[in-house]
């Protein structure tokens, strides 16, 4: 359907918290308003739905009957490794919207795809695209003035919502062992949602930064050297994207989609296994501390 006619529905306002969908919709309603496109937020006279991940199903199930046309665009999913026998429950409503509500699917990667083709079955062709995350270049554009020169203190950054092991422990391993080889510094930006990972943050290089609005994590990663990442099967950072988009090096495992998003450097991201769903005990901070010495070692 062409967008110029039909009245498209995005609930915009369901999506303001921290987190993957949240910048993805924020990104998608600044482009939208600022090209003059037009959108509905609510769904009495849409003639399609667009949503990241799930949608009440009441809803869906009405909009269905009525032959609407209804678009999911999909996030990372659960699966076994991860999250145990309760991966089936926990994918039971974004299953079923893929299966027998979707019209039409909008993946973030290949990887993205990849995954939903493993653990929810194939699409058409025709019933799917892939559509990258971007995110706002006036706001995240390179500082050609900060560079890393000889006799400098090396300056890492990290952001994310910090939840799970895998997006700080092989970090803080990697950068333990460099402790005594050159000067640097940890700036990690976002929050820490998670009591149990706080104790990994307690280094002395390490510097806590809090929750920051786009424009300061722009800001702040114009002032870093180095872009550190480790997440688990990642189907399309934002993270990622900031960083590359702000002119830094990217340092982390060959894990998710990094290889796509990172083609043009994929010589630092540490190797980890083939799997579709690779385990956290594939990720070997040894090898992400030679990456790291790498990136240091030959920065220009």
């Amino acid at each position: 359907m062409n967008m110029n006619n039909i009245m498209l529905f995005i609930p915009f306002s369901l999506y303001n918290k921290v987190g993957g969908p949240a910048t993805f919709m924020n990104n998608l309603k600044y482009f939208m308003d600022t090209h003059n496109l037009h959108y509905s937020e609510t769904c009495h006279k849409a003639d399609a739905i667009f949503f990241p991940i799930t949608y009440n199903l009441k809803t869906l199930n009405k909009l269905k009957k009525k032959y609407k046309q209804i678009i999911q665009r999909l996030d990372g999913v659960y699966y076994p490794s991860k999250h145990g026998e309760k991966y089936i429950e926990l994918n039971s409503e974004i299953k079923k919207i893929y299966l027998d509500y979707a019209t039409h699917i909008i993946f973030q990667s290949e990887y993205s795809k990849k995954q939903c083709f493993e653990l929810f079955g194939l699409k058409n062709q025709d019933e799917y695209t892939i559509i990258y995350n971007g995110v706002n270049k006036k706001i995240f554009f390179p500082n050609p003035q900060e560079n890393l020169r000889k006799n400098k203190k090396v300056k890492f950054v990290t952001t994310g919502n910090f939840r799970n092991i895998d997006m700080i422990e092989p970090i803080v391993k990697a950068l333990d062992e460099l402790n005594n080889d050159f000067e640097f510094e940890l700036n990690v930006v976002g929050p820490i949602t998670k009591k149990s990972l706080e104790s990994y943050f307690q280094r002395g290089y390490i510097h806590l930064l809090g929750t920051k609005t786009l424009t300061q994590i722009a800001e702040i990663l114009r002032e870093n050297h180095i872009f550190l990442y480790s997440h688990l099967n990642p189907p399309c950072p934002n993270s990622v994207l900031e960083a590359v988009s702000c002119g830094l090096p990217v340092v982390g495992f060959d894990s998710g989609s990094m290889k796509e998003l990172l083609s043009f450097s994929d010589e630092l991201l540490a190797s980890v296994s083939t799997d579709v769903f690779q385990k956290y005990e594939d990720f070997n901070y040894l090898l992400l501390k030679e990456k790291l010495m790498q990136v240091v070692q030959d920065y220009d």
